[in-house]
């Protein structure tokens, strides 16, 4: 038995080695395949782990930005509503009112008046007239009442014509006012809310970036340690808080200086539009068009920086001391390369564009409440009758009728409003986008598109260091 199966192998050696190394080749790289099989799964689960815990960090860091900007508004809308103070020039405008005004006009705020005249004008359809009621040309019909004048007389008949000529340039003057710092307001708070949301964000994401790389190597050496080629440092809770402090200067100085910029592109672009001007909705949406882009040729992009940032001797100066800073102390190494960065990325052509796509949201919603300060158009009247058909032999229909018939068809005229009655609801705005609680228009441009990508791409940006 023994002997016939050695001669079998004898016989069949050459096959049987085959067959063995071919058994031993697939059992091997069957392993070797199992193994990798397994340290790609490996890598990939760990890939997800740490994709997943970036995009927590994320989250958690925007959430963080809308709270930041919650915080910081209240203080920079106490600036601004005082220094463009509608309200004061409105208290002035009634100040100067006869006291037989006061007891006909509304008890409250003279914006009430002005919305209830307004309201009931847009109902019926008045005369351009009609809007003297808001205060603006109401001097126009003093002499039709009659009684201010005839109480004035049974005072002193001596009563110089000259006072009530003042009164009226003086109203006109500061309803000139109201115009301009209604449209101004509300302006200077689209762009506040669009710059210091970007702002906080981009500082934020700059932060967190940087905590997360420091979690990550703490994680494997405990210091620093050359990650991807490069070198990076551990941020210290001093220069963080230093670097998120810089948003202090736009809140109290910067944003002084953009207010410049609006008032010039506002008075350029509005200061000769009449009160008694009856705008659309359309007409309007051209005048904040025309707004921003004057305030764009005026060089509002090129101010960006110095709007933003302390810049200059003076200014880092003034930040230092406002703040009871020193500069040995402040301007670490990482904090200089944390305001290097920061300046880089506000000059940069994304950060313009962001800022372009903010602003245009912005304006778009306030736009799409003042649309309800506009009447509804009134439709044509439809033909009694469809016009008769003409046949040979029968009369021709009447020429008013085929132009009754083609009005109704035509499109319906557009809505107008006379501008002084959209001042209240403009300026409310400006109040409402830095003070509304909740405030939807900072909601709507902290969750834009390009808000959020920017944040990402400052997030996800390779190391700044060098």
């Amino acid at each position: 038995m023994l002997d016939s199966a050695w001669s079998f192998v004898r016989r069949h050696q050459r096959k049987l080695l085959i067959t063995a190394g071919v058994a031993g080749g697939l059992y091997y790289s069957g392993k070797l395949l199992l193994g990798r099989i397994a340290e790609m799964q490996a890598a990939s689960a760990k890939e997800r782990a740490a994709k997943d815990g970036i995009r927590r960090r994320f989250d958690q860091n925007q959430r963080d930005c809308l709270f930041t900007i919650m915080s910081l508004l209240p203080e920079l809308s106490e600036q601004v509503l005082h220094e463009v103070d509608v309200e004061k020039l409105i208290a002035e405008l009634r100040a100067i009112h006869t006291p037989i005004q006061r007891a006909s006009a509304s008890p409250g705020n003279v914006w009430s008046g002005d919305e209830q005249q307004s309201h009931s004008q847009n109902k019926h359809h008045t005369s351009e007239t009609g809007s003297s009621g808001s205060g603006a040309e109401e001097d126009d019909g003093q002499d039709n009442g009659g009684s201010p004048r005839q109480d004035g007389e049974n005072k002193s008949d001596k009563e110089p014509t000259q006072s009530t000529d003042a009164h009226r340039r003086t109203k006109v003057e500061i309803w000139e006012d109201i115009k301009i710092q209604s449209f101004a307001r509300t302006l200077i708070a689209v762009y506040s809310e669009s710059l210091l949301t970007m702002l906080v964000h981009v500082q934020l994401s700059m932060v967190g970036r940087s905590t997360y790389l420091d979690s990550v190597v703490g994680k494997y050496a405990g210091e620093d340690v050359a990650l991807e080629g490069r070198l990076v440092s551990r941020l210290s809770s001093a220069d963080e808080q230093n670097f998120l402090m810089l948003a202090w200067w736009f809140i109290n100085r910067g944003w002084r200086q953009l207010m410049g910029l609006v008032l010039d592109a506002t008075n350029h672009c509005i200061g000769q539009l009449p009160l008694k001007e009856r705008v659309s909705h359309r007409e309007l949406s051209g005048l904040f068009s025309n707004i921003h882009n004057r305030m764009r040729d005026n060089g509002l992009l090129q101010t960006l920086p110095s709007i933003l940032l302390p810049l200059g001797d003076s200014n880092v100066g003034e930040y230092l001391a406002a703040n009871r800073l020193e500069a040995e102390h402040v301007f670490t190494p990482v904090f200089v390369r944390l305001l290097d960065q920061i300046r880089d990325i506000i000059e940069s052509t994304d950060f313009t564009y962001v800022l372009g796509c903010c602003v245009d949201r912005l304006t778009a919603q306030l736009l799409e409440s003042l649309q309800e300060s506009f009447p509804e158009p009134v439709p044509a009247p439809a033909p009694c009758a469809p016009l008769p058909p003409t046949v040979e032999g029968e009369a021709a229909p009447n020429l008013d009728d085929v132009v009754k018939e083609f009005e109704h068809f035509s499109v319906a005229p557009e809505s107008r409003v006379v501008i002084v009655q959209l001042l209240p609801r403009i300026a409310r705005e400006g109040h409402q986008i830095l003070n509304g609680v909740p405030n939807q228009y900072l909601e709507n441009v902290s969750a834009s598109r390009e808000v959020q990508a920017l944040s990402a791409a400052v997030y996800t940006a390779d190391d700044f260091s060098g």
